[in-house]
């Protein structure tokens, strides 16, 4: 079986979404006032075996530290398998690898399976949560991810904010040791959005946002401390940067590094940034290296059901 990431305008996703919901609505009647659609939001991993689409499943950030699994779905001739476990801890990796702290779900009573791999699979029962509070039939669960010991926030911070400013020094200063006068800094704007992560309280790294035109954001001022580096912080930064370019309808982010920062290089192609020709004030810059990456789909497709 191969799982596969897919944007939310795949049509197997479209169509596994929509089948879900037919069996759903046959089975609890539906949910009045509730919409069932493919969010351009989520991010959606399919499960295919000898070339079918069987199953699929998406994760859906509520905030920076808190993902949802929704849509967790297989065909009926393909249940008894395994697979529903095998796509729900491909979801766990993914949401793990993009920071998320706590995962939580939402099942209906007329659902036994779905509670039995929840529970089995070490999710705990929690109240019910956001739009599913007024849904008397919604059973709500939640697993949580903090086996290192440490506090490990990512939030978001005002540009002056002093956690900000003290680590944009260290870049700098990290910045001028390995460029000295040559280094590759465009001006960070009045409209970017920073988030900094916190250990234990205390900043180890930021990264901001910054509108270039009504679809694009560009990335600016990654860093993250020597100290903290290797544990998963940048990862947990760029995705936080992510969420919030999708959350501000941005579909499209890009980015400039120097050519001097192998670690960065990584991080980015690894994440799905993809090399691209120099733009805007890095095209005679002979130390930059330039990227992007397609966050949102360009065309999102919202299949509803009457």
């Amino acid at each position: 079986m191969l799982i596969e990431q897919r944007p939310s305008d795949d049509s197997e996703v479209i169509a596994l979404v929509v089948d879900q919901q037919v069996e759903l609505r046959a089975r609890d009647g539906g949910r009045d006032g509730h919409v069932y659609a493919v969010d351009p939001a989520a991010r959606y991993l399919v499960a295919v075996m000898g070339g079918d689409a069987v199953a699929c499943g998406a994760l859906l950030a509520a905030d920076i530290d808190v993902a949802e699994v929704t849509r967790l779905y297989v065909r009926p001739s393909f249940r008894g398998r395994g697979v529903a476990r095998r796509v729900l801890a491909a979801l766990e990796d993914l949401a793990v690898s993009r920071g998320h702290r706590v995962l939580r779900v939402e099942t209906d009573v007329t659902s036994p399976d779905a509670i039995a791999l929840f529970l089995a699979t070490g999710y705990r029962p929690i109240p019910r949560f956001g739009v599913y509070v007024r849904y008397e039939g919604s059973r709500c669960f939640e697993k949580r991810f903090d086996d290192t010991g440490r506090e490990v926030r990512v939030t978001r911070r005002a540009a002056g904010d002093p956690a900000v400013v003290e680590l944009l020094a260290a870049a700098a200063d990290e910045m001028a040791g390995r460029y000295g006068r040559m280094a590759p800094r465009a001006p960070v704007g009045a409209a970017a959005r920073f988030v900094v992560a916190t250990v234990d309280g205390a900043g180890a790294g930021c990264g901001a946002i910054q509108p270039l035109d009504d679809r694009t954001v560009e990335l600016k001022r990654m860093y993250v401390r020597p100290a903290h580096r290797g544990t998963g912080i940048a990862r947990r930064v760029l995705a936080a940067l992510e969420d919030l370019a999708v959350g501000s309808h941005y579909p499209l982010i890009r980015l400039e590094t120097g050519n001097r920062q192998p670690e960065a290089i990584r991080l980015y192609e690894s994440a799905g940034y993809r090399p691209i020709p120099p733009y805007g004030p890095y095209v005679h810059s002979p130390l930059s290296l330039c990227y992007e990456k397609l966050v949102i789909a360009t065309e999102p497709i919202a299949s509803e059901l009457a």
